[in-house]
């Protein structure tokens, strides 16, 4: 395994695990839950940053998967698109308004394995799935 991706994945899930603890461990007293509401937007904020990290990581070192004993990670296509030139995607890619219908492209992707001409991706998201301990 990549040490690195390892690093920013394990960083962004103990984040997680200490967010978790740290509500239970509060007993919603209003000015510690007010506080801890604080914190937890703050660390919300990190966190994104932090999986935003570990998508981008995967992505430009041509990670699709990651597996470890505690969590599993994959990139997964938005299922979102947009026309480099509407002018060039065929009509059946395209609603009335000739703007991308993403349900018929994401079928012709599943079926075909390629993008129609004139179509490219937004990017992809990433699904993550905590395993029990």
């Amino acid at each position: 395994m990549n040490k690195d991706l390892e690093a920013l994945i394990d960083s962004a899930m103990n984040k997680e695990k200490e967010l978790a603890t740290r509500a239970d461990e509060l007993a919603l007293q209003s000015k510690q839950f007010a506080d801890y509401l604080a914190e937890k937007k703050h660390a919300d904020e990190e966190l994104e940053v932090l999986w935003g990290m570990v998508r981008e990581y995967m992505e430009n070192n041509g990670y699709t998967e990651f597996d470890s004993d505690h969590i599993n990670i994959r990139l997964v296509p938005l299922g979102k698109f947009k026309a480099e030139n509407i002018d060039e995607v065929p009509d059946e890619f395209c609603k009335i308004v000739k703007q991308i219908d993403n349900k018929k492209v994401k079928a012709y992707v599943e079926l075909n394995g390629t993008l129609p001409n004139g179509v490219v991706s937004l990017g992809n998201r990433l699904v993550k799935r905590i395993k029990n301990d």
